[in-house]
């Protein structure tokens, strides 16, 4: 393991809150009105990119983002990090940090400690292997330092095409998170193309790793080994109350079944990929599939479990498949836990958290997630396209009307 972890100059951000600053919600029914009062918090500088939002047990908020640069050129991305005590009203110094890879995601256990994942494309900095691989970070003093574990393909992930071909070297994808089982072992997944996936287990909370068990989807659902991403690739995990592992999975809608009633949208982007639902009850060996009951164009899953006890399901839309529309963004959507899982409606109550990229431009990276303060307020990051293509990072902190 190295030490990867180096500050850097920037800037501190405070509020800037208009007035009228509000949070729409369409078809609004169990939330009782149609806007929400909103608290936005600019961070950053332009071209920073999908920032993830994690809180501490303490209370101290994090956010990690990446900076893409203008024209955004890979070999010029890099990661970076802001702190806030208060709430993310105001945010301390810039943090540059020494990783590699994009898309920097937060996960952390009930400890305390502190996982980061990201992907490596071969044009990045630093990628001299010709093929995307990721990194999984580890900190347990608060994201102080950091230890980096290279995710590569090796023979484990090695799959047979259905035309019989063998891939030299498929590209890696891993779950965004880290999950905390109910007994503290941590739990990972790590895939390649075609179905070869592998479920990691560590019990010393992610010093080590068990990477020996292989991950089965034979069970109901298309044939994922004529399928050439990663079934691990940007999953986010949860665990259900009767112990059940979810992988909420982001998936080419033109490779799954049609949402029902629906024709697959033939887009010419992955802004049409939709979320799909993998379920393990054997610790992640053997996983089946279910629908979920999203739409077209909505991805980068987070769940929360609210102090009331209500679900919060934080996604993007990225790209408009009716009845779904512009502005696109960060959403939101209320839910209930169930035994096994969740049930969220997504036809009522639909929370628009970000609205600022123009109808006319595609999506400026949304991601999320949404945490949950001791007063009960909620933080969600985002990032956002305006008019001259530049991309801008803040947080929004927004309150829910109470259940009693």
């Amino acid at each position: 393991m190295v030490l990867l972890m180096t500050l850097a100059v920037g800037s501190s951000s405070c509020s800037a809150v208009g007035p009228d600053d509000f949070i729409a919600v369409q078809n609004p029914d169990s939330i009782g009105t149609d806007r929400l009062a909103a608290e936005r918090i600019p961070i950053g500088i332009t071209n920073d990119y999908k920032p993830c939002v994690a809180r501490l047990p303490d209370g101290e908020l994090l956010l990690i983002a990446f900076h893409a640069g203008a024209g955004r050129p890979l070999n010029e991305e890099y990661s970076f990090l802001y702190r806030s005590s208060d709430g993310g009203r105001t945010w301390l110094k810039r943090q540059d940090l020494d990783f590699q890879g994009r898309e920097p995601y937060f996960s952390m256990t009930r400890s305390g400690v502190l996982f980061v994942t990201t992907h490596v494309l071969p044009p990045a900095r630093g990628n001299k292997d010709g093929y995307t691989y990721c990194y999984l970070y580890r900190s347990d003093d608060r994201a102080k330092t950091w230890q980096g574990t290279k995710l590569p393909f090796d023979e484990s992930l090695r799959s047979l095409r259905k035309d019989g071909k063998r891939p030299d070297k498929s590209e890696i994808g891993p779950t965004r998170n880290v999950l905390e089982l109910q007994d503290g072992t941590l739990v990972f997944g790590v895939g390649s193309g075609y179905g070869a996936a592998r479920f990691w287990r560590s019990t010393d909370e992610g010093r080590t790793w068990d990477k020996s068990i292989a991950c089965n989807y034979s069970g109901a659902g298309p044939d994922i080994g004529k399928y050439r991403g990663s079934m691990h690739n940007e999953a986010f995990l949860f665990l259900a109350q009767n112990g059940d592992i979810l992988s909420m999975k982001r998936v080419d809608s033109e490779f799954y079944p049609p949402i029902g009633g629906t024709d697959t949208p033939h887009g010419a982007t992955d802004q049409y990929h939709r979320i799909v639902i993998y379920r393990s009850s054997d610790g992640g060996a053997n996983w089946s599939y279910e629908e979920f009951g999203s739409w077209y164009g909505e991805m980068y899953p987070s769940v929360l479990t609210l102090k009331d006890g209500r679900m919060l399901f934080t996604f993007t839309q990225r790209t408009s498949v009716a009845p779904n529309v512009p502005p696109l963004g960060l959403r939101a959507v209320l839910g209930t836990q169930t035994p096994d899982g969740f049930d969220f409606d997504f036809k009522h109550d639909r929370i628009i958290l970000s609205a600022k990229t123009p109808a006319n431009l595609t999506s400026g990276g949304g991601f999320g997630p949404t945490v949950q303060i001791d007063d009960g307020t909620l933080v969600s990051s985002y990032s956002y396209r305006t008019a001259d293509n530049g991309l801008h990072c803040e947080v929004v902190r927004w309150k829910l009307p109470s259940t009693e």
